[in-house]
């Protein structure tokens, strides 16, 4: 009798406390079904190591990008993102010299979110209640377009202008954490080639 109420009693506490569990998970899932994220980012690339600019003064528009999520539920969203750059480097003797590079970038996102999982495999040893972390797949159209104003042809010897024109479609990962310092408003880092710099900080709010 003692024991059966014991064992009753026990599987009580216990049932109770998987729901607290799963009420919290539920609670500090950050990724909520048909929630919307939008996350303003910067990235850091630092092009002008490919050519020597020494003489030259640089002007640079870091990679920014704006991007929207929509969560499918606390583990899967996707979304799409927009960014933009610019490099521009002018002779600091011959004014019309001028080197031009521009990139802009459209992008089709999804993203698992695991952070939910870690906690339930550690039995929330690990709690991450303000934290997201992610992997994406970024299917990203970029152009790069560069022109060389007033450049001398030693051939010719005659300046000319030089100008390319690049498009391609590439499929690009990052991996990627958020910190929530308030339900609707977080902190991001991202590492990967999906944006147009591999290293993007940033910040998202949610809209509910």
């Amino acid at each position: 009798m003692h024991i059966l109420f014991f064992t009753t009693k026990f599987k009580g506490c216990l049932i109770s406390l998987l729901m607290f569990f799963l009420f919290i998970q539920e609670a500090s899932s950050q990724y909520v079904k048909n929630h919307v994220y939008v996350s303003s980012k910067i990235s850091f690339a630092d092009y002008s190591d490919v050519n020597d600019w020494s003489g030259y003064s640089i002007a640079k528009i870091p990679p920014f990008s704006i991007s929207v999520e929509k969560g499918l539920n606390s583990t899967f969203s996707v979304g799409g993102l927009v960014g933009y750059s610019s490099d521009r480097f002018v002779n600091d003797t011959l004014a019309a010299n001028v080197h031009k590079a521009v990139s802009f970038g459209l992008g089709v996102v999804g993203s698992l979110h695991y952070a939910s999982w870690i906690e339930y495999i550690t039995e929330r040893r690990i709690c991450l209640n303000d934290w997201d972390l992610y992997i994406s797949v970024v299917m990203l159209l970029e152009w790069k377009s560069t022109s060389d104003d007033h450049v001398w042809n030693k051939d010719t010897r005659v300046y000319q202008n030089f100008y390319t024109n690049d498009f391609k479609t590439s499929l690009k990962p990052v991996v990627g954490v958020r910190y929530f310092v308030t339900p609707n408003f977080c902190m991001l880092l991202e590492v990967g080639h999906g944006n147009l710099g591999f290293v993007t900080t940033g910040l998202t709010w949610r809209f509910m």
